[in-house]
């Protein structure tokens, strides 16, 4: 048998679960997980809480933010800042302004789980304008590794689940302990480098016929042509969905803890 066929085989697999109890954790959820808002530049993703009343999301979805709301399925509006990041882990940690009283999500303190394992997030997908999250069910499907800026292998969760923008941040969790597992990172969108570099000189178009648009924080700018056949291609690519996505481990989220002083 080859190596890598030996290697294949040797992958834990998890046996298909016999239960229909996917939205369980829902009662935990609704409480916990958050919309987590940037309006000024008219972006966001979603959070969740960790027990040390702090927010865990992932790092891109607060890059560059000027102002931070945290939105409850309540209704509740609550400003926060940014306590922490890692753009190789892609997480972040945010402190909100005020205490937020309710469950909090636990993280799994084991490391290795087998593909195949159920999983579930919940969460806010662009798009979706509810007040309560969102229920997501896949599978994990394996491991992927990326080489980070500073050079470290960076692992990742691949996950076989419907992944939107949006669901960036969102706990993923082992749903028959309830625990988090992972931080959903991104969906899995190719694109060639071909169409990269389309997309980048209509992005740069600033001649032709231009109009004026509205930011989400009310100022305006000129957007040529161009620019608005890039944007609405960039719109039509984030909502394609090949139902694979990436999270974090919560093995370096459990790290990414640590190293800002708090107790996973």
């Amino acid at each position: 048998m080859a190596a890598d066929q030996r290697s294949l085989s040797e992958i834990p697999l998890a046996a298909p679960i016999d239960t229909d109890s996917a939205g369980k954790g829902g009662s935990v959820a609704i409480h916990s997980v958050f919309r987590v808002i940037c309006p000024r530049e008219g972006s966001g993703g979603t959070g969740f809480l960790h027990k040390s009343g702090r927010i865990v999301t992932a790092e891109h979805v607060v890059h560059g933010c000027t102002e931070i709301f945290l939105l409850s399925s309540l209704g509740a509006q609550v400003p926060a800042t940014v306590a922490a990041s890692d753009v190789d882990t892609d997480l972040a940690l945010l402190m909100p302004r005020s205490p937020i009283i309710t469950s909090a999500l636990p993280i799994a303190a084991k490391a290795e789980f087998a593909v195949g394992t159920q999983v579930t997030t919940w969460g806010y997908p662009g798009g979706y304008s509810g007040s309560a999250p969102l229920l997501s069910v896949g599978y994990l499907s394996g491991l992927d590794a990326i080489r980070s800026q500073a050079g470290s292998i960076i692992r990742r969760w691949v996950v076989n689940a419907a992944f939107n923008r949006g669901n960036s941040g969102g706990p993923l969790v082992h749903l028959e302990t309830g625990e988090v597992i992972g931080v959903v990172s991104s969906k899995l969108a190719p694109i060639s480098p071909i169409a990269i570099s389309a997309l980048q000189a209509l992005s740069n178009q600033k001649s032709g016929f231009t109009y004026e648009a509205t930011r989400p924080d009310g100022s305006k700018t000129t957007v040529s042509e161009g620019q608005v056949v890039g944007m609405v291609l960039e719109e039509l690519r984030a909502q394609v969905q090949l139902v694979i996505g990436y999270a974090a481990l919560a093995e370096d989220l459990r790290a990414f803890l640590k190293r800002h002083g708090v107790d996973p």
